[in-house]
């Protein structure tokens, strides 16, 4: 407590002391004149005696005084612990309101952070369902293509076998001459690629038409120094592969890569012929 509310505290005790010993004195002197008043009476009835007023003592209020002072003492002191209990009070409950929103800042962060990983947990299901019905899709779209795909080819295969075979049909070639043409193409180069190849077979054909060659597969591959594989053992060797067989069977059915070629060559020219194509590894001359 500072000395100003102290002093003012001191001034108030004082002034309800001094009202108390006023009215305390006022009631002795009002007391002793009744008792005076009682005793004239008495006197003048017997003999004249002179009666003097008597005052309070001097320590009577000193006395007062000094037990004033030490009851404002008292009541100051009372004052300023009760003042400083409930400074403590305050202060406590202060705490427990800081600690209190603390908890509750505790609360609503964890909280947050729970609802972030739920939405981000949902997130991620929505999307490994979104991923998994694509690829479903994908998978059913994939097999449709993998099955159109297989039938196309099924369908373009069985054209290419009856073409095949009404060109066979067609051009009076036995299973010997085709089996014949095949073995010769891979003895030549079974390794070139599939329009050398056609184009190999496309010149013994135009051979087979041309009236200055013979008219027959066999009798075209065999000629004296015509077609090298036939004379060293590399035909009577010769398997064809499945590629060679398409190959050849391309080339009966009407696929031309050389024009009406009658020789090939690996290089860019050969006894003064006219170059009409190239394919794959070979040259190919009329």
């Amino acid at each position: 407590m500072t000395f100003t509310k102290k002093n003012e505290l001191n001034m108030l005790v004082v002034a309800a002391i001094a009202a108390v010993v006023a009215f305390a004195l006022m009631m002795i002197f009002g007391a002793g004149r009744v008792y005076a008043d009682e005793i004239t009476e008495a006197v003048e009835e017997t003999a004249p005696v002179e009666v003097v007023e008597t005052a309070a003592p001097a320590a009577v209020v000193d006395a007062v005084t000094v037990a004033g002072d030490a009851d404002n003492d008292g009541i100051a002191d009372s004052v300023e612990a009760e003042i400083e209990a409930n400074k403590q009070a305050a202060e406590k409950a202060q705490a427990q309101a800081d600690a209190e929103v603390e908890r509750q800042k505790k609360v609503a962060e964890d909280a947050r952070i729970q609802a972030e990983k739920e939405v981000a947990e949902k997130q991620k299901a929505i999307e490994a369902e979104q991923k998994r019905i694509a690829d479903e899709q994908k998978a059913r779209e994939e097999e449709i293509a993998r099955k159109k795909a297989e039938e196309e080819a099924r369908k373009a295969a069985e054209e290419a076998q009856r073409l095949f075979e009404e060109s066979l049909t067609a051009s009076g070639m036995s299973d010997a001459d085709f089996n014949a043409l095949c073995k010769m193409v891979q003895a030549e180069d079974g390794h070139d690629t599939i329009e050398g190849r056609i184009g190999i077979a496309n010149v013994i054909l135009n051979r087979v038409r041309n009236p200055r060659f013979p008219n027959s597969i066999m009798g075209v591959i065999s000629a004296p120094g015509q077609f090298g594989p036939f004379h060293n053992g590399a035909f009577a060797a010769a398997v064809p592969s499945a590629s060679t067989v398409e190959a050849v069977k391309k080339a009966v059915s009407g696929v031309n890569t050389v024009g009406g070629a009658l020789y090939f060559h690996r290089g860019g020219s050969f006894n003064g012929k006219m170059l009409v194509a190239s394919a794959g590894a070979h040259s190919f001359f009329a």
